[in-house]
């Protein structure tokens, strides 16, 4: 049995009272406090009761951007105080430049063939794993939704603070700066291999949030909600640039320590931010798996390159249809 609300006549002299008075029966609606957060149900021009609750996916705090100015002031710093004696970089050489250009396009283009040669059965998993979190994305984001507290919430606002892909670029560029201000071309290496598969990552994944316009958790209530083309705010959110971003990240750094625990360490980094994105419903499930795989791409993409010594060749056994035969692989 519905019960009889009543709604108060209001006087709007706005220009926009006509279109007001003609949506609204000439009724001021009945706020969600009033109405116990539900969605008031009308019958003719009075509210009569309330029915469907309103659900809401409210985001966590935006992480800070200090971390990122930070970073931004110590390679500042570097560029200010570098010595003229330095080794041969990108702020001091036009050669670097020139060579750092041709890395980044020899690299895109291992970047694209790679989910097909030499990654084919790596795809196929990744392209399972999206599958099957698209399919569970709502009821994920369900389960996390709502007011978050205690240690998880520490826990996931650092996940995030410490993804943020500005802070990552600036990172590598204060390596890069460091190396080059102090001589050592093993640090400076290291920024370069970091930056290059930031690049790729952070570039990919900008051009895909943009031509997917996927809605986001908060934004909308089905996982199935997309405005391709639209570049709407909030609709954003496939893939996760700061997911993609940190396991760009975990494969340089990772290929840079011998330890496997170090190893592991880099990779739990990143698989923490995976999993703060989506426990604050700034993602779906599926957003995370894809950029993981896209960032793990984007730093097997830099060390690959850079293996292959220009002019040389690497042979490696292959089968064709049961028949022995050898591939060979070369960067000219």
């Amino acid at each position: 049995m519905l019960q009889k609300v009543s709604a108060v006549p209001v006087k709007d002299k706005s220009p926009l009272s006509p279109l007001r008075k003609e949506a609204t029966g000439g009724r001021l609606p009945l706020r969600k406090e009033a109405t116990g957060g539900r969605l008031p149900l009308r019958k003719g021009g009075d509210v009569v009761g309330s029915t469907l609750p309103l659900r809401q996916h409210t985001p966590g705090p935006r992480p800070s951007r200090i971390p990122s100015l930070i970073g931004f002031l110590s390679l500042l710093f570097l560029l200010l105080t570098t010595p003229l004696h330095a080794a041969e970089n990108v702020f001091t050489s036009g050669k670097a430049v020139s060579d750092e250009a041709g890395r980044l396009a020899g690299e895109t283009k291992l970047f694209l063939k790679g989910p097909v040669d030499p990654y084919l059965t790596e795809t196929a998993v990744a392209a399972t794993l999206f599958g099957v979190a698209y399919v569970f994305d709502e009821k994920i984001r369900d389960e996390f939704a709502g007011p978050h507290h205690g240690v998880m919430k520490g826990i996931t606002n650092v996940g995030n603070a410490v993804s943020d892909p500005l802070l990552h670029l600036g990172v590598a560029a204060v390596f890069y700066g460091a190396g080059a201000a102090t001589d050592n071309t093993k640090v400076m290496g290291l920024g370069e291999e970091m930056g290059e598969a930031l690049l790729l990552a952070d570039g990919t994944v900008f051009v895909l949030k943009g031509v997917i316009g996927r809605g986001r958790p908060y934004q909308v209530e089905s996982s199935t909600s997309y405005r391709p083309l639209q570049y709407k705010g909030g609709y954003d959110s496939l893939p996760s640039m700061h997911t993609a971003s940190s396991f760009a990240l975990a494969h340089v750094l990772s290929s840079r320590t011998d330890s496997v625990a170090g190893k592991l360490a880099w990779y739990v980094g990143a698989g923490l931010v995976a999993f703060s994105r989506v426990y604050q419903t700034r993602h779906w499930a599926s957003d995370v798996v894809l950029a993981a795989a896209i960032g793990e791409l984007a730093g097997a993409t830099v060390g690959r390159y850079r293996s292959l010594a220009p002019g040389g060749v690497t042979i490696a056994p292959l089968s064709i249809e049961g028949t022995p035969a050898v591939a060979v692989v070369g960067k000219f």
